[in-house]
């Protein structure tokens, strides 16, 4: 993050000159071996890692419970098949009863029928005409029955079980080869820090469902509506263990790895169930894509942090140098110390220790503090005048820093506070005092000093 700050700063700077005009800056890049925040046993040299993933057995597992199901279903189906052969027998049996027993059920429609015909015959001319404005003018209906038929019962049918879905299976030897690597370390067993990253199984929850109340014009008229979005939530943890033969160090979720994260709607929807069918057109690809998507990201999260935490990294740092320029002085003294600091910046990814490197910063630093000593900050006819000097600090607090003089760098920069900077400059110098802590904090972790 810090590396980044200074970035930020240089790249501000690269607009505007900072000092006189016989001030140039120059962009320079170089590597070097971050030491370890949290450093293991000197005497180790060695790490093997490992992946952990049970997407197989859980498989596995699925499978074999699909397998049951499957034969639960058969066995429930044919059992229900021999129900509803027992239930036909008995309505065809009944069906039969009842057509033995329809033609005395006919007849005994049929004489009621004919009974009720005869006492209306004798009614009297005067009460049937009283009875016309009575259902079928008074008189008497013919109840047939109704003939028999067969009361099936319902056919069974065979009820399937889902096949599962089954979990994302990965390459858990290429996994571990290619995010948990200690630099600075080689991949052996003799001597070794084990570590072990124990993926979970991606979690994504249901859509979280918001709205708000808008307003829509049209025509001149206004018309209220909600406006609906979703946002859904997922993760996947990854647990990493760093161990060594005295014990464990390290046996926990890394915080950015255990952050839930969201995937948002996009566009308006103007109802709940609008949304809802959004996220069941998306959920089969989202999820394809955040199997693969969060073990990535996850593991690179993983990856850096062991390195942060434990291993050498080697890391590209862009930086600002100040170069003196002037026909009338002679500053060959300050440019071979710019010659002499950046050789020695390019030698420090070769070794954490800095030993080719520290003599030819220390070379430059010394040349730069002899320079220092004609300084005349009120004089700006002088050789060492207040641009100059601002200059010399510039490059000296970063020699320092990468030279392991932080009680110099921190001395410096506090005597630059005093001065009437530009802000540009005083924002540079705070990034550096800033990024100079970080690298003291790490050096006193290592070396405990």
């Amino acid at each position: 993050m810090k590396n980044n700050l200074l970035k930020t700063v240089f790249l501000l700077l690269m607009s505007t000159s900072v000092f006189a005009q016989d001030i140039d800056k120059v962009e320079i890049k170089f590597d070097y071996i971050q030491l370890p925040l949290k450093p293991l046993d000197k005497n180790i040299k060695n790490y093997n890692s490992k992946v952990l993933y049970d997407a197989e057995a859980l498989n596995k597992k699925l499978l074999a419970d699909y397998e049951v199901a499957k034969v639960k279903a058969e066995e429930d189906y044919q059992k229900s098949l021999r129900e509803y052969d027992g239930l036909m027998k008995k309505a065809e049996e009944e069906l039969a009863k009842e057509k033995a027993e329809y033609p005395a059920k006919l007849k005994a429609a049929n004489d009621a029928y004919m009974k009720e015909m005869e006492l209306y015959e004798q009614k009297s001319t005067l009460q049937k005409l009283a009875d016309k404005q009575l259902a079928n003018e008074g008189k008497p209906y013919k109840q047939i029955p109704q003939e028999p038929y067969l009361k099936a019962p319902s056919k069974p049918y065979k009820s399937e079980p889902a096949a599962p879905k089954l979990h994302k299976v990965f390459n858990l030897e290429q996994l571990a080869a290619t995010y948990l690597k200690m630099e600075g370390y080689s991949n052996g067993t003799g001597n070794a820090v084990t570590i072990t990253a124990t993926m979970g199984q991606l979690e994504i929850k249901e859509p979280e469902i918001t709205s708000r109340d808008l307003t829509k014009y049209e025509n001149g008229k206004s018309y209220p509506y909600k406006s609906y979005t979703a946002k859904v939530g997922y993760k996947r943890i990854i647990r990493l263990k760093v161990e060594t033969a005295q014990g464990v160090i390290y046996d926990e979720v890394p915080n950015e790895v255990s952050v839930e994260k969201f995937i948002t709607s996009s566009g308006e929807f103007t109802s709940e169930s609008a949304i809802r069918y959004w996220w069941e057109n998306q959920r089969a690809r989202t999820t394809e894509n955040l199997e693969m998507e969060t073990v990535d990201k996850n593991m690179a999260i993983i990856n850096e942090f062991l390195n942060s935490n434990y291993a050498f990294k080697k890391i590209t740092h862009e930086s600002t140098a100040q170069l003196v320029k002037d026909k009338k002085q002679d500053y060959s003294d300050l440019n071979n110390a710019y010659l002499a600091i950046l050789e020695g910046y390019n030698m420090l990814a070769e070794g954490y220790d800095k030993a080719a490197a520290k003599p030819k910063i220390a070379e430059g630093i010394a040349i730069y503090e002899k320079a220092l000593l004609e300084s005349e900050m009120d004089n700006k006819k002088a050789r060492i005048n207040e641009d100059v000097t601002f200059a010399i600090y510039w490059n000296l607090i970063e020699a320092y820093i990468w030279n392991d003089d932080y009680a110099k760098a921190k001395s410096l920069y506090t005597k630059f506070s005093t001065f009437d900077a530009s802000k540009k400059q005083k924002k540079y110098m705070e990034a550096m005092h800033e990024f100079g802590k970080a690298q003291y904090d790490r050096y006193k972790a290592f070396y405990g000093k």
